[in-house]
């Protein structure tokens, strides 16, 4: 697989030193919870990266509740860990929910060797394999030059032009109440963006916190062969779960960083209901 890798990738990795492991995780309710669960017990050497504070940016008006952040301060950041642009970066958190978010904004900014933990820290102790809650150093932060892939994500103004377009996909990642209008429990607006269709992230993730098989989810996104796709959430937690997912099946893809909590900021936008 392109864009997970499983535990022994780290065990086995031949060269430790340019290695790096970043612990993102996240509640979406607890922000609090990530950082304390690192700090009990976390992956020999990873770091940890908030996915408010350091991965995503501060909320404005306007572009979402978790827009992307200051590319240099975060790039700042990562070079102070020692990672440089030919660097090999696995992110995880939990299970599979939030390593995501972070693997799209590093992919975005340009670094090249990133990678999902596949089944997260669960995975990791489940095979007995050695933690602790010693935190690394870090070192002098150093200039890096990297060149952003535009192709990854797009902003409000792309997807009001994809509504129209028969040949591009609206995917809403979030939990089916969310889409349909039934349940919201953290933004004003009810429902989803005109003409998306709903395909939640957790029907491509098992109950341990791995993928499913790529065949089922190839069959679950098969309604998006030959488009292109944008996937979006609330706040582009969710969304980039299927995002990593549709990439590593080379389907054409992009995620919409603002996403819903962005598109409802604009009192013009229309939201779509079935209650």
């Amino acid at each position: 697989m392109k864009n997970f890798v499983d535990c022994s990738f780290i065990t086995d990795f031949k060269d430790p030193t340019s290695l790096f492991l970043i612990d993102c995780r996240f509640d979406l309710f607890n922000e609090s919870l990530g950082y304390n669960s690192y700090k009990e017990s976390h992956i020999p050497n990873a770091f940890f990266l908030d996915i408010n504070k350091d991965i995503c940016g501060s909320p404005q008006i306007h572009g979402g509740a978790r827009p992307l952040p200051d590319k240099n301060t975060l790039q700042s950041k990562l070079s102070s860990i020692g990672i440089d642009v030919n660097s090999t970066i696995v992110v995880y958190d939990e299970k599979i929910y939030s390593s995501p978010r972070a693997f799209v904004q590093l992919k975005y900014m340009g670094y090249k060797n990133v990678y999902i933990l596949n089944g997260g820290f669960k995975a990791w102790k489940d095979n007995n394999l050695p933690v602790t809650n010693k935190i690394p150093s870090f070192s002098s932060a150093h200039k890096l030059n990297l060149s952003s892939t535009d192709n990854i994500i797009c902003d409000i103004n792309y997807v009001k032009k994809s509504i129209k377009d028969n040949d591009i996909v609206l995917v809403d990642s979030r939990d089916n109440s969310r889409y349909t209008g039934e349940i919201e429990p953290l933004y004003k607006k009810h429902g989803h963006i005109p003409s998306a269709i709903n395909i939640p992230w957790h029907n491509n993730i098992d109950k341990n916190g791995f993928i499913k098989d790529l065949n089922i989810i190839d069959k679950n996104f098969s309604t998006l062969k030959n488009k292109e796709v944008i996937t979006y959430c609330g706040s582009c937690i969710e969304a980039c779960v299927n995002y990593a997912l549709l990439d590593e099946l080379s389907y054409n893809v992009k995620t919409y960083i603002g996403s819903m909590s962005d598109w409802i900021s604009y009192d013009e936008n229309d939201v779509e209901s079935m209650f």
